[in-house]
């Protein structure tokens, strides 16, 4: 074909990878109307020495159990960081989780967001939330965090 040439090198192939890396549960106990953070739960991030990150997908699972019977609307952010490092937020919501005033009302939130941005490397990462009552009265939360790493290797 003209214009074309070969440079005699054999093209190599990407093979793209999806890994799961799941956090262990928080649990927490709020009861206050300030902006309070659930426990942190790190999650380390391990991928062949010779792979590139490509995306990397965050799932966040929060269930709210109502301790007491009153009624709730509460704001929930998602926050991630390497190790020690400054929180960025991925996801921030008012009235995102609300229940009426049933003592054992349950509710749950799931939010997947690319943090692709936060997660470049191999290494261990921080999530916690941050929750915002509308009301002093005692709410269960417990959180999960799921990363999808998708990451190729040439070869």
């Amino acid at each position: 074909m003209p214009g074309l040439q070969s440079s005699g090198a054999t093209p190599h192939k990407e093979k793209w990878f999806d890994i799961g890396f799941p956090s262990a549960e928080a649990l927490d106990a709020i009861a206050v109307t300030d902006p309070t953070d659930t426990t942190e739960k790190e999650i380390t991030v391990s991928i062949p020495s010779d792979a590139t990150i490509k995306r990397v997908t965050l799932i966040v699972y929060i269930v709210a159990m109502n301790n007491t019977a009153n009624a709730q609307k509460i704001d929930a952010d998602v926050k991630g960081r390497p190790s020690g490092g400054a929180w960025s937020t991925f996801f921030s919501q008012d009235d995102c989780i609300g229940f009426g005033a049933v003592d054992g009302a349950t509710v749950s939130l799931m939010t997947v967001q690319d943090v692709s941005a936060l997660i470049t490397a191999a290494g261990t990462y921080g999530f916690k939330c941050t929750i915002t009552q509308s009301g002093a009265n005692s709410v269960r939360y417990t959180t999960e965090f799921i990363l999808i790493v998708t990451y190729a290797i040439t070869g």
